[in-house]
């Protein structure tokens, strides 16, 4: 017989037991399970965060193992702490199901499309987590979100009752109670629109590393796919330094022989960083630890806030969303988006199906997007498979109700040929709505490997009438366009260190004769920091 130690909670009791049935299952072993309290299990007055500290829901239950009071302990894998306890292993990880963040709703709160989120403005959105507090006010911000506490059930039974128009969930609990909803509403959070933690939908069987019977008798339960998939997500959480509650968002997706690794960084709200929500990133290749290894080292510099207190002036059109704006408030820097210019749409554009017909889309800004979808009225949009220089791009076609394959976070328009090189080469060519001032770099790659490009251009850009620049010292001033350049120029700006995304924008600046200190070799947030850093200390 093997002893279970599991938590008394209705889902962590679910979980154990079937593991368990699985495990007689599978070996004709009988299992015994020993309920045990944790101290995230007592302390209910309090949200998770402000408990804090690691093993919140596991450490009696390790205290357990080493005792050999049990043989083994059935955990939610994002509740482990990263690193395994002295003498402690994990013996198997079962089948993964739904890694989703779900919304559980009140009828009465539910308004407009099932494509967006469904909830009135003003309603009132239970969760401790900061992840997906973060997540759903980016996306909703007229929401109001209040911590909650207590188990799957109760958490339900408030949104029942009244207490919360809507709780968000783990698709994974729920579907393991098969708890009845009864007039309760249920949508699965997309995961462009909350990511998942890491490991989430995974079981974690911890036992002790010298016990050869409990891990030969798991081994029949372990999962390698699920195991690699969670196991790289929670390497990233390891390589950050953080714990389970990081505001840190990871999912790996086997794809084939491939891997894709789709993250997001969102703030914790108790650092005041309130406009930043998430950084985003979208990594494919053959080895999910490498990908794990590569995004921890270009998001580490976020993380540990190195720009704490650096003022950073970001010059960008008028209504324009900064790409870089979230990573540099999740760095610690103080952003000041300042419009100097405005975009200006070309009169008379339109977009027939017949300039589509064999081509594929490929944008590069969030603008182009929805110039592209007022000036292409009677083209059918819904479910089109289009290619998204970033996340912002991305999901500005995603509202749009197309289907973005989205480069890396950051990217340009090179490495947006690269993508689309890697995924699909079409041989109708590919139709690029622009700006009329546009980086040449998309066009040019394409052209190299042989795909003809069109280029529609759907907007100018124009010097803003009675811009001002802030009245702040010691700041860094990011150019992102050479119409920003010579925006600028025509200002009385106060000294600051200079930076250019790009050598087009680096040359405009040097010809409106605005001093360049320095040039982002490739437009990435990490990139970003890295220069701003540089020649602050310099």
């Amino acid at each position: 017989m093997i002893r279970f130690g599991s938590r008394g909670s209705d889902l962590a009791l679910c979980q154990s037991r079937m593991v368990a049935a699985a495990l007689t299952a599978a070996t004709g072993e009988e299992v015994q399970i020993e309920v045990i309290e944790t101290r995230g299990d007592r302390i209910l007055d309090k949200p998770l965060p402000q408990i804090g500290g690691k093993g919140l829901f596991t450490e009696e239950l390790e205290h357990a193992l080493r005792d050999r009071r049990i043989d083994a302990a059935v955990h939610s894998m994002k509740d482990l702490p990263v690193c395994d306890p002295k003498g402690l292993t994990i013996g198997a990880v079962p089948e993964r199901v739904s890694p989703h963040d779900v919304l559980i709703c009140s009828p009465d709160a539910i308004v407009g499309s099932t494509d967006e989120v469904p909830l009135r403005a003003g309603s009132r959105v239970g969760t401790s987590s900061h992840r997906r507090r973060s997540a759903l006010e980016r996306l909703r911000p007229d929401l109001q979100f209040a911590d909650i506490r207590g188990n799957v059930p109760t958490r339900v039974d408030k949104v029942r009752r009244g207490e919360y128009d809507a709780v968000v969930l783990a698709a994974a609990g729920l579907d393991r109670l098969e708890l009845p909803l009864k007039s309760l509403k249920r949508y699965q959070l997309p995961v462009s629109w909350s990511t998942p933690a890491p490991s989430q939908g995974a079981l974690a069987v911890q036992c002790r590393q010298d016990d050869e019977r409990v891990l030969g008798l798991l081994s029949k339960l372990h999962d390698p796919l699920a195991a690699m998939c969670a196991n790289a997500e929670r390497d990233v959480l390891f390589r950050l330094g953080g714990g389970c509650s990081m505001p840190l968002g990871v999912l790996v997706t086997s794809e084939g022989a491939s891997v894709r690794m789709r993250a997001a960084y969102y703030t914790n709200p108790e650092h005041g960083l309130v406009d930043a929500h998430a950084v985003f990133a979208d990594l494919r290749g053959d080895d999910a630890m490498q990908l794990a290894e590569q995004l921890a080292d270009q998001w580490r510099p976020m993380v540990e806030a190195p720009l704490r207190g650096q003022v950073v002036v970001m010059l960008r059109p008028e209504g324009q969303p900064g790409s870089f704006d979230d990573a540099l408030a999740v760095a610690g820097a103080r952003v000041h988006h300042t419009p100097l210019t405005k975009v200006v749409p070309i009169d008379g554009v339109t977009i027939d199906e017949g300039q589509l017909a064999g081509k594929v889309l490929a944008f590069t800004s969030a603008r182009a997007v929805e110039l592209f979808c007022q000036s292409s009225r009677g083209v059918d949009i819904a479910g089109r498979a289009v290619f998204a220089g970033g996340p912002a791009t991305a999901a500005a076609a995603q509202r749009r109700g197309m289907k973005p394959s989205v480069s890396a976070e950051g990217s340009g328009g090179a490495s947006l040929a690269e993508h689309i090189a890697a995924v699909n080469l079409p041989e109708g060519g590919v139709l690029f709505p622009c700006a009329l001032e546009r980086h040449p770099d998309l066009e040019a790659a394409l052209q190299q490997r042989g795909v003809e490009v069109t280029a529609v251009p759907l907007y100018r850009t124009e010097a803003l009438a009675g811009a001002q620049l802030p009245a702040v010292d010691d700041a860094i001033t990011v150019f992102t366009s050479p119409s920003g350049a010579r925006a600028y120029a025509a200002l009385s700006p106060r000294p600051t260190l200079h930076v250019a995304i790009g050598p087009s924008t680096a040359a405009a600046m040097e010809a409106a004769g605005v001093a360049c200190h320095a040039t982002i070799p490739e437009p990435t947030a990490t990139a970003l920091i890295q220069t701003c850093l540089e020649i602050r200390n310099a």
